[in-house]
């Protein structure tokens, strides 16, 4: 594919400034030179990922989820890393839906989980003296609407 010599002017110097800004590794560097010298941006990515405005996923942020990915399954057997990415992305690898509704035990264990990681961040929150300004914000935003409500759906359907 032949690029516009203009445009990857503009994607070299936006890779310059992107790079004088982002902390990154050479591995990490090397995808993302790959990457612009095909002719996209910085701030796009192979995923089409956008934040909940509307603008694209940088692309490293992309790359770097995928890598972390990639290192979780590398741990797992075949099965396992098809119900990890099922259960935690929503990527069915084989087209087949093999989640059954979690049990009664694997319910009350995730829950604990979560409890115990907000409990967590509260202490944080208070360690480090923004114990108020947490709890002023989240009476600021309990209500509002989330674009995906984790609670929305029947997982007996």
């Amino acid at each position: 594919m032949k690029i516009n010599k203009e445009k990857m002017q503009f994607l070299k110097q936006e890779l310059r400034e992107y790079e004088k800004a982002t902390p990154m590794t050479e591995e990490e560097r090397e995808a993302l030179h790959e990457w612009v010298a095909a002719g996209n941006s910085v701030h796009e990515n192979s995923s089409m990922a956008s934040y909940e405005g509307g603008r694209p996923v940088d692309f490293l942020d992309v790359y770097r989820e995928e890598e972390e990915i990639r290192r979780a399954l590398d741990s797992m057997s075949y099965e396992e890393g098809s119900k990890y990415l099922l259960e935690e992305y929503g990527i069915d690898r084989d087209d087949v839906t093999t989640l059954t509704p979690p049990t009664y035990g694997e319910l009350k264990e995730k829950a604990n989980r979560l409890y115990r990681t907000c409990f967590l961040y509260w202490e944080f929150l208070a360690a480090n003296n923004l114990r108020e300004e947490a709890y002023e914000y989240v009476r600021e935003h309990i209500d509002e609407e989330w674009p995906f409500d984790s609670f929305d759906w029947d997982i007996a359907q």
